[in-house]
């Protein structure tokens, strides 16, 4: 392979890493778009409810 070769591919892998990473990220934020809104914010250990006043929470 000579230098033009490898910097092609370098560019092009570079590329596809990128485009791979915000794939996946746009695919995940998408899945939790389409998630209920009490499951995207739940965690099994506290759950914070969205309709609460600022009392409630105390």
């Amino acid at each position: 392979m000579n230098i033009k070769t490898r910097r092609y591919l370098a560019i092009f892998i570079t590329c596809a890493v990128t485009l791979g990473l915000y794939g996946a990220a746009a695919w995940r934020v998408e899945q939790l778009r389409n998630l209920p809104r009490e499951y995207a914010s739940c965690n099994f250990e506290r759950c914070i409810p969205h309709n609460a006043t600022l009392n409630a929470l105390r």
